[in-house]
């Protein structure tokens, strides 16, 4: 690793989720106002999307983290490529009970009961599906909204988060009793180019250096080659700082993330 070269206590580009790391952007600001917004006032759905690697789970994540837990229960599904019945039953275990039945009835009724336990307790439940749109049936997505028919006195029980990329809208729109639920739709957008440098600066901080790794025009390649996507900021940084390291050089140059980048194409 290159720690030690640049003199950093930890890797500042991995590609790993760490709220730790999460640099609020304007849109990234925008998006937990009103994720935070729709949770607080118990929405029933809410819908992020945004491209790949343009920072939703690591935002809903730094959300997630200001939950009082006196207040919430949260289930964060991270891999919803599953069955309606294990979806459902995935939920309940986050939320607080093991379900062991495969009957579906079953499950959904326990998982009812368990939402009126928490609702009664004074909790609200939230439910994140992350990566939604590798949801492969159609019944997964009837039975979740099937949850959120389930109300007291006319309060949602739940509020459920869907997450995922641009295409997650196509997969919604032939299901009207679902989109109907929705009370907050919002897409991410890249960084605007100009908080690159911040956003770079904000990493290299939280792993112990200084922004002075990169030379100016590197960090100017840097925006121009990622387009503003954190995932590809990212994976130029760190090849390029691995590169550098590898030359001995004293910064990152252009140079390095110009080939970094088409390692990428």
């Amino acid at each position: 690793m290159y720690t030690q070269y640049w003199k950093l206590q930890l890797l500042p580009f991995e590609n790993a989720p760490d709220p730790k790391f999460f640099y609020e952007s304007k849109g990234h600001k925008e998006a937990s106002v009103r994720l935070a917004f729709a949770i607080e006032t118990r929405k029933a759905m809410a819908l992020i999307t945004g491209d790949y690697g343009s920072g939703k789970t690591i935002m809903c994540q730094s959300v997630k983290n200001r939950l009082h837990p006196n207040n919430y229960r949260i289930a964060f599904v991270s891999n919803p490529h599953m069955d309606s019945l294990d979806i459902t039953r995935e939920i309940a275990y986050q939320l607080g009970e093991d379900i062991a039945t495969r009957s579906k009835y079953e499950v959904l009724h326990a998982l009812n009961n368990l939402l009126e336990r928490h609702y009664g307790a004074g909790r609200h439940c939230v439910v994140v599906i992350d990566e939604a749109q590798v949801i492969g049936e159609s019944s997964v997505l009837e039975d979740l909204r099937l949850l959120l028919n389930h109300q007291i006195d006319g309060h949602f029980l739940m509020t459920l988060v869907l997450v995922g990329q641009t295409e997650l809208n196509d997969m919604l729109r032939p299901i009207p009793q679902m989109t109907q639920r929705i009370g907050l739709r919002y897409q991410i957008p890249h960084l605007d180019l100009d908080e690159v440098a911040p956003y770079m600066a904000h990493r290299l901080k939280m792993a112990g250096g200084t922004l002075d790794i990169f030379a100016d025009d590197a960090i100017h390649e840097v925006a121009k080659q990622s387009k503003g996507n954190p995932r590809e900021i990212n994976a130029l940084c760190d090849m390029g700082m691995l590169t550098c390291s590898l030359q001995g050089l004293k910064q990152v140059t252009s140079g390095a993330i110009m080939e970094a980048a088409k390692e990428r194409t």
